[in-house]
């Protein structure tokens, strides 16, 4: 069985969650694509950031905890196949990760919510650019931190 070192990694998780989180408010607050998301925001699918208490600050919070327990989850699992990565510089592994992590997770989340729903096609392509961005982004944190932090 792999070794690595569980601390390290959720220490890069945290820190990459902080990161994709930045990214991924200014890639969705660019006013090109708030424009987009302010067309449908009366679409009977999306929940109004109020609804859960707190408005816009508290909404951004529980995306903010969401997504660095999620990417927390992400770096354990980087820390153990880290090794199978064979690319010798530490951010291009990380992008690669990054990529992994986009075409399991965020692709086919779009497929489905395409196949499933009648959520604005727009949108859905708009998350897949922006989950790809996100993606690379925490992988490549993750790969730096994880890698800057072995010892």
């Amino acid at each position: 069985m792999a070794r690595f070192n569980l601390k390290k990694a959720l220490i890069a998780g945290f820190i990459a969650g902080v990161a994709a989180f930045v990214i991924g408010s200014l890639l969705y607050m660019n006013p090109l694509i708030s424009g987009i998301y302010e067309e449908h925001g009366d679409w009977p699918g999306l929940r109004p950031m109020d609804s859960l208490g707190g408005g816009l600050a508290g909404w951004m919070a529980l995306m903010l905890a969401g997504g660095i327990v999620s990417t927390m989850i992400v770096a354990v699992f980087y820390a153990y196949v880290e090794k199978a990565i064979q690319i010798d510089t530490v951010w291009k592994k990380g992008a690669v990760f990054g990529v992994f992590l986009w075409l399991v997770s965020t692709l086919p989340n779009a497929y489905y919510t395409w196949l499933m729903y009648t959520y604005p096609v727009a949108l859905n392509l708009i998350e897949v650019f922006n989950g790809f961005v996100g993606a690379i982004v925490a992988g490549i944190v993750i790969a730096v931190v994880y890698d800057r932090r072995k010892g």
